[in-house]
């Protein structure tokens, strides 16, 4: 039994769609891409208005829509992205893009779990669009962990090679929370 091809979708991304679109989110975020004198943007970590007009204009063209998408959508979409990369708080340039391959990474994980649940596909497409989702879902998460370590926030480890304890000495081996007693009554 020979199984008929699925129908073509025609695609597009976001800049594809509707220039117009992402212009217009970039335009109402004028005030984001314009920082104050020697402020950094909130949302590209940087200074440069366009590095940081490259970089949302970038985030804004991983979204993929099917073709004859409404604009209110792609619109609202765009600047769901945007949002996302600001949640992120970048300091500097380097979280600025690392924040954006985060949502970029997000975006074509779920992606692919929705490109997963369409019925009538050969197990073997969809086994592979979930595995292929997991590994982008695993990536993002990897990417956020790398900024917590970029900005010190990552695991701390004490390792303790040897510890000698004289005659008479006292140790005490176990996790030590700081703070001292409590004498609430």
């Amino acid at each position: 039994m020979q199984k008929e091809p699925l129908p073509k979708i025609k695609a597009v991304t976001s800049l594809q769609a509707a220039p117009q679109v992402v212009a217009a989110v970039l335009t109402q975020a004028a005030d984001l891409l314009r920082p104050k004198a020697g402020a950094q943007n909130p949302v590209t970590g940087s200074d440069n208005s366009a590095f940081s007009r490259h970089l949302l204009s970038t985030v804004g063209s991983t979204l993929w829509f099917p073709e004859g998408t409404p604009p209110e959508q792609i619109f609202a979409a765009t600047a769901a992205a945007l949002s996302a990369v600001q949640g992120f708080a970048p300091r500097d340039p380097v979280e600025g893009m690392m924040a954006a391959q985060a949502v970029a990474l997000h975006h074509a994980a779920m992606e692919c779990f929705r490109r997963a649940m369409i019925p009538a596909q050969p197990f073997e497409v969809t086994d592979r669009l979930r595995r292929q989702g997991a590994n982008l879902s695993r990536a993002m998460v990897d990417m956020a962990e790398a900024i917590d370590r970029r900005r010190g926030k990552g695991p701390q480890v004490v390792r303790v090679e040897r510890v000698v304890v004289q005659d008479g000495g006292q140790a005490i081996v176990g996790a030590i929370t700081p703070g001292g007693r409590s004498d609430a009554k």
